[in-house]
C-alpha cells in the first residue's frame, strides 16, 4: 500500500514538473514597460494652476522634455505588448513522437502610450492629454479589420 501511495505521489510531481519543460498548445505573453498611467493618477493636475515639480512629485521623472514656443513639453511613455500563440499540433506529438509536427499560429503586437503635458514659461500647466496606441496590441480572434 506505501509503495502505491509512493508511486502516486512521484507520479505528481513529475506531471506538475511537465509544464515548465513543454510549452502547451496554447499559450498568451504579456509584456508591460514602465508603469501605466491612468485618468485617475493625473486627476489632481488643474491646469493654470499646477506646476511642474507636484507633477514630477507624484508620476515622476518624464521620459521625454521637450523645448516648444510658448514653454515645454514633457511626455511620459508607458508600452504594453501582447502576444496570443496555438499549436494545433501539439497533441500529434503524442501519437506520432518522432515526427513532431507543428502547425502555429501566433500574433500579436506592441503598442505604446503617451500622456503629454505642456508647460507655459513659468513652468504652469497649461494642458495635458493621453494618446493611446496600445490597440496594436490587442488580440484578435478574426484576422481581419472590421
Amino acid at each position: 500500500m506505501m509503495q502505491i501511495v509512493r508511486n502516486c505521489l512521484v507520479m505528481i510531481l513529475l506531471f506538475m514538473s511537465l509544464p515548465g519543460c513543454l510549452k502547451g498548445p496554447v499559450s498568451w505573453q504579456r509584456v508591460t514597460l514602465n508603469q501605466t498611467i491612468s485618468t485617475h493618477d493625473v486627476s489632481f493636475i488643474v491646469a493654470g494652476q499646477t506646476n511642474i515639480s507636484n507633477v514630477v512629485e507624484t508620476l515622476g521623472a518624464p521620459n521625454q522634455m521637450l523645448p516648444s514656443k510658448d514653454g515645454i513639453v514633457t511626455r511620459y511613455y508607458f508600452t504594453n505588448g501582447k502576444y496570443f500563440r496555438a499549436d494545433f499540433g501539439w497533441g500529434l506529438r503524442f501519437l506520432i513522437p518522432f515526427l513532431s509536427p507543428d502547425l502555429i499560429v501566433g500574433g500579436g503586437g506592441v503598442g505604446t502610450d503617451v500622456f503629454q503635458v505642456t508647460y507655459d514659461k513659468e513652468w504652469i500647466v497649461r494642458d495635458y492629454a493621453f494618446a493611446f496606441h496600445s490597440q496594436s496590441s490587442e488580440f484578435r480572434l478574426w484576422p481581419f479589420k472590421d
